[in-house]
């Protein structure tokens, strides 16, 4: 045996294995979740009268309700793990909830409906899309 080197029994190796192992278990089971773009969050306003989608991810085929206002709308996620609905015949109001169900649920608070405006012009009313992160 060399000066130096380490030799490693055969019980340190199914710990890491296992270890390793477990760490996937974990992860796999994280990304599973339903997860929302940071557009969609407390405190959101809708465009009335027209078409109005959200969207987001989760794991491969799995099956998300989304319930708002009176409605409840199905989709199932696609082989990239990406889902999508569209809303429509919004009228104004608000405060609204919507709610996301799937493998964990997700509730959204404060949602009105109503114009939505982009304003620009002046320096104190920027917003770069970079700080919204992945839409």
């Amino acid at each position: 045996m060399k000066i130096g080197s380490v030799q490693r029994k055969p019980v340190d190796l199914v710990r890491r294995k296992v270890f390793v192992l477990a760490l996937l278990l974990l992860s796999s089971a994280a990304f599973g979740q339903i997860r929302l773009p940071k557009l969609i969050g407390d405190g959101m306003v809708l465009q009335r009268d027209a078409h109005v989608r959200i969207w987001g991810w989760a794991s491969e085929g799995e099956k998300i309700a989304i319930r708002f206002l009176d409605s409840t709308y199905y989709t199932t996620t696609n082989k990239n793990g990406e889902w999508g609905v569209m809303l429509s015949n919004l009228k104004a109001g608000g405060p609204y909830a919507m709610q996301f169900s799937a493998s964990n649920s997700i509730t959204i608070n404060d949602i009105a409906v109503g114009d939505v405006w982009v304003c620009s012009g002046q320096s104190n009313m920027q917003l770069a899309l970079r700080w919204l992160g992945p839409i």
